[in-house]
This record gives C-alpha cells, sequence and structure tokens, in this order.
C-alpha cells in the first residue's frame, strides 16, 4: 500500500452507514430538484394552474366580500381549502407515481440496489423534493388572499396542520398506486381518478355548505373532505373536531404501510 493511498482507505473504513446515507441522499436531492425544474411542465396542474387561480379569485374584490350563502366566507375563502387541495393532491397522486413508476420500468431501481446509493434515498429524496413544493405551493396559496385583503384564516396553526397532513396523505396514497400498477401510465391515469375524487369531495363543483347531511358524512372519511372540513373550520375561527385528522392518519398510514409491504424494486 502507498503513502497516497493509505489516507483514503482510512477514509473508507471510518465511514458509517449514516455517513454513506447523508451523502446519497443529499446527490439524490439535489438530482430530484434539477429533474422536476427541467420538467417544469408537470408542475403546471399541481402548482402554476392553483396559483392562477387563488390569484385571479383574489384580484376580483367582490369575490373577497363575506356572502350569506357561505356561512359568512366569501368566495376566495369558500373556495381557498379546495384549491389548496386540488394542488396537494395533483402533486402526491399523480406526480409521485408517474416518476416512481418511471424510474422502475427504466431499471433505474434495480440499478441502484448495487451500488452504494440505495433506492430508500432516492425515493426519500423524491418525497422531500414534492412536499416542498407542495408546502410552498399552499403557503403561496394562503398568502396570495390575505396580501389582496381577504384575511388569514383565523386557526391558522390549525389550517396550516390540516393542509400538512393532507399533502402527507396524497404522497402516501401516490406511493400505494406506483406501489401496486406496474405501468406509470395507468398509475398516473388512476391518481388522476382518485385525485378528481377527492376534488369533488373537497367541493370544487359543488361548496361542501350545500352537500345534503348524508355526502357531509360520507366525503368526511376521504382525505380530500376530512382536510377540507377542518381547514374550513380552522378559517371561521371553529375549533376542528380531532375526527378529520385522525382520518388523514389514518389513511396516511394504512397506504404506507401496504405500499412497504407491496413495492417491487424492478
Amino acid at each position: 500500500m502507498t503513502a497516497a493511498t493509505a489516507p483514503a482507505t482510512r477514509s473508507l473504513a471510518t465511514t458509517t452507514p449514516t455517513d454513506r446515507f447523508t451523502r446519497a441522499f443529499a446527490a439524490h436531492l439535489r438530482s430530484e430538484t434539477r429533474l422536476i425544474l427541467r420538467e417544469a411542465a408537470a408542475l403546471i396542474f399541481g402548482a402554476v394552474l392553483p396559483l392562477a387561480a387563488i390569484i385571479v379569485m383574489s384580484a376580483i374584490p367582490a369575490a373577497r366580500e363575506p356572502l350569506a350563502d357561505f356561512g359568512g366566507l366569501s368566495v376566495v375563502r369558500t373556495y381557498q381549502p379546495t384549491i389548496l387541495l386540488f394542488a396537494t393532491s395533483v402533486l402526491g397522486l399523480t406526480i409521485v407515481p408517474a416518476i416512481l413508476g418511471g424510474y422502475r420500468q427504466g431499471g433505474i431501481l434495480r440499478r441502484l440496489r448495487t451500488t452504494p446509493a440505495s433506492p430508500a434515498t432516492l425515493l426519500a429524496a423524491l418525497f422531500v423534493v414534492v412536499a416542498a413544493v407542495g408546502l410552498v405551493v399552499a403557503a403561496l396559496i394562503v398568502a396570495v388572499p390575505a396580501i389582496a385583503g381577504a384575511g388569514l384564516p383565523e386557526h391558522l396553526g390549525w389550517f396550516a396542520l390540516a393542509a400538512v397532513l393532507s399533502l402527507v396523505a396524497f404522497l402516501a396514497l401516490g406511493t400505494l398506486l406506483a406501489a401496486v400498477v406496474p405501468s406509470p401510465q395507468v398509475a398516473a391515469g388512476l391518481g388522476n381518478v382518485v385525485a378528481a375524487l377527492m376534488w369533488f369531495s373537497a367541493g370544487l363543483w359543488l361548496p361542501r355548505v350545500f352537500f345534503p347531511d348524508w355526502l357531509v358524512t360520507l366525503t368526511d372519511l376521504t382525505p380530500g373532505g376530512a382536510a377540507t372540513q377542518a381547514m374550513i373550520d380552522a378559517a371561521v375561527g371553529v375549533q376542528p373536531s380531532w375526527q378529520p385528522f385522525v382520518v388523514l392518519v389514518v389513511w396516511t398510514a394504512a397506504a404506507a404501510l401496504v405500499a412497504v409491504r407491496t413495492f417491487r424494486w424492478e
């Protein structure tokens, strides 16, 4: 062994699994960030369209005025949770399964299993990047109406908690779709169907205030309906009940458990 190779050998010998995971995660994080920025078209529905909708609605003075038919909320405040759910559901239910399925179909996950950079670091980096995009979009959907004069949710903390839990639930459901559906195209298509159900539950086409009681009870059991109801309660200053948060946690845990047990790298 030469004097030049001895320090490198000692360095490898002293590198811990945690160090190797951290370095691989950082490398995948930079790579995933570049890729998602390079494929910006994928973010049109999950980021650009919701932000355009909230900006246009906030710019209309009549949309910022409270309405008795909407329970005292303005149009923009009524649709704020729905638009936020639209953004997070598209990111979690369509983009994640499409990217994961593409990696598996292209053999990227299989090849990574033979290198020190495990597929787990790639998945962790992908989740962090998509979640970061979702959090930034959600924050802007809350901030834009406030800047325009429509105000902030009365209980901002509860509103934010429901938004974050819904994003995590959709990421888990998107991973579940990637796990049980081999084709990335089919997985993304099914993600669109599930997302549409979440939008309906959130009141995209008909505000939840006009739902009959049986439909409210039914949609409250979905991530879209539960998160929206918690955000609406928080917006008007009502303490959200524990039920929506339990529903979101149960959906997240169940989807993650099935995804872990059924996910195939090849």
